[in-house]
């Protein structure tokens, strides 16, 4: 009896045991609502590293048509330097024979004044063969092509036609930087003198070196205006000739009586001079020749007996 209560007690315990495990495995299998959701939020987002593609190259963008692209400059924001016009000096050297001098030179006058030069010198010659005006003409640059065309048009033969260019844009820039760089120079020592020179040598010595700066700015600003004034004005030398028939140059000095008397007393005088002179350096000759006329018999008689 004891041994069947026993067992009917082990039976009940082992299938209390049974059912509470079966229900936490329930439990465990089956999750709440919420964490349902959450497991389902979860797997919807995805953390798992993704890998980021490589930005794509920039197209090239087409030039308008007809303006090329502006070339990028260093820094933003700054300009870029100017070029330099090129400094040119233009000269002519043109020799033309004309008809008549005087109406070519006219001509030359009244072209130079048109295209806005004007004749800086003139020189009129003649001789035996023919007449010729050489005229200096400074032009501004820009017409210097235009006036020698036509003064061209004046000639009936062209002698010669030689043009030169010289650039002086080197010697141009050059110039100016250093006029720049000791103006610069002069206005600090001004402001030393201004504000702190305390002796009176420091105040000779400002002054001193004020003095020399300022002669090599002179210098260098009547440098830059020659130049200046040369590559604006260009120079055209103009020599125009015409051939005339020759003729001897008449003698324009004529001498009077008196001065031809008062001449040939000179050159009577300045004759015997030379006479005088010629028979002192033959003083030798004249003296065998002397002795051997006053002994010529003698020498005649030994050069017979000789014969």
């Amino acid at each position: 009896m004891k041994q069947s209560f026993f067992c009917f007690a082990m039976g009940l315990l082992l299938l209390a045991s049974a059912c509470q495990n079966t229900s936490n495995a329930d439990a465990s299998a089956a999750p709440s609502a919420g964490e349902a959701q959450v497991e389902t939020t979860r797997a919807d987002v995805d953390f798992s590293p993704k890998e980021e593609e490589p930005p794509a190259p920039p197209q090239p963008t087409e030039p308008p048509v007809g303006n090329p692209p502006a070339p990028p400059t260093d820094k933003p924001g700054k300009e870029p330097a100017k070029p330099i016009a090129r400094q040119i000096i233009k000269t002519a050297d043109y020799r033309i024979q004309v008809k008549d001098v005087d109406a070519s030179s006219r001509t030359a006058e009244q072209l130079a004044k048109k295209h806005g030069g004007y004749v800086s010198d003139s020189e009129l010659t003649n001789s035996s063969y023919e007449t010729t005006n050489t005229i200096t003409i400074r032009v501004p640059a820009s017409r210097f092509d235009s006036l020698l065309h036509e003064l061209g048009t004046e000639a009936i033969h062209t002698a010669h036609r030689r043009i030169s260019s010289q650039d002086v844009t080197e010697e141009y820039v050059d110039i100016t930087t250093r006029l720049k760089t000791k103006i610069e120079v002069r206005d600090r020592y001004v402001d030393i003198l201004r504000t702190k020179a305390k002796t009176v040598k420091d105040v000779l010595d400002a002054e001193e070196q004020i003095r020399i700066i300022q002669e090599e700015i002179e210098a260098k600003e009547g440098r830059l205006r020659y130049l200046k004034d040369q590559v604006g004005m260009s120079t055209i030398r103009l020599e125009i000739y015409q051939a005339i028939e020759f003729r001897p140059e008449p003698n324009a000095f004529h001498e009077s009586f008196w001065t031809k008397l008062v001449s040939g007393l000179k050159n009577g005088w300045d004759m015997l001079q030379g006479i005088v002179i010629f028979f002192v350096n033959i003083w030798p000759l004249l003296l065998v020749g002397g002795l051997l006329w006053w002994r010529r018999s003698w020498v005649w008689s030994k050069f017979r007996r000789g014969a």
